[in-house]
């Protein structure tokens, strides 16, 4: 082997084992972390008002990276923020009812993900849609009493409450960063906006976050 032959490899090599411990392409990945979502407020008809307090959520991400570069993805996003609803009467606007309570929200959405560089750090953009699930917790009616037979305890009878609750699509995009561990962990983080399509007069309401989380490439 020439000098210049071996001068060739030896500068190849480093290359090589970058590409081997850090490539996504390929792979399958999971993550989890937290994320903090920003207060929202929204007008509806009427003189009707909805206003979320910003809250800490927990998130989990399942995905497939296609390339170095690109990746297929979907999220999953619980959280429990305080919200104040005015509730204004369609005959009577001057008639409204208070309403201060806790949300139970969920948000499912599918993404696609673009990496800028193919090297352990790389900056990304997102875009990506789904479905958000809001709970009220709410009674929405009387309630419903269920009963059934303890072989110990004999008939037991509980109340139930059906809640008001609504599911509306959402989509928007996201901005972030991320860091690729030589073993198969990483980083991520992100700042995401995403709308809220909602049936009535007043606009859509938006949702932004902040997310934090670690995983593992397999």
């Amino acid at each position: 082997m020439r000098l210049t032959d071996l001068a060739v490899l030896l500068l190849a090599l480093p290359g090589a084992a970058m590409a081997q411990g850090y490539g996504r392409a390929q792979t399958w990945e999971f993550s989890m972390g937290g994320l903090y979502q920003d207060s929202e407020s929204a007008n509806g008809s009427g003189g009707s008002s909805f206003k979320m307090d910003g809250a800490l959520g927990l998130g989990f991400n399942v995905g497939y990276n296609v390339t170095n570069k690109l990746a297929l993805s979907a999220d999953f996003d619980f959280l429990e923020p305080d919200y104040t609803a005015i509730l204004a009467d369609e005959n009577d606007p001057t008639s409204t009812q208070r309403i201060n309570h806790t949300l139970s929200e969920f948000i499912g959405r599918f993404k696609g993900t673009f990496n800028f560089m193919e090297g352990p750090f790389s900056p990304f953009v997102e875009v990506g849609a789904g479905w958000a699930y809001f709970d009220s917790n709410v009674a929405d009616g009387p309630p419903i009493t269920g009963c059934y037979w303890h072989p110990y305890w004999g008939y037991i009878c509980s109340n139930y409450y059906d809640t008001i609750s609504e599911t509306e699509m959402t989509w928007g995009g996201a901005v972030g960063f991320r860091y690729d561990f030589a073993g198969g962990g990483f980083l991520r983080a992100n700042y995401s906006v995403y709308e809220i399509e909602v049936d009535g007069d007043g606009a859509d309401p938006q949702l932004s976050s902040i997310r934090l989380e670690y995983g593992w490439r397999f």
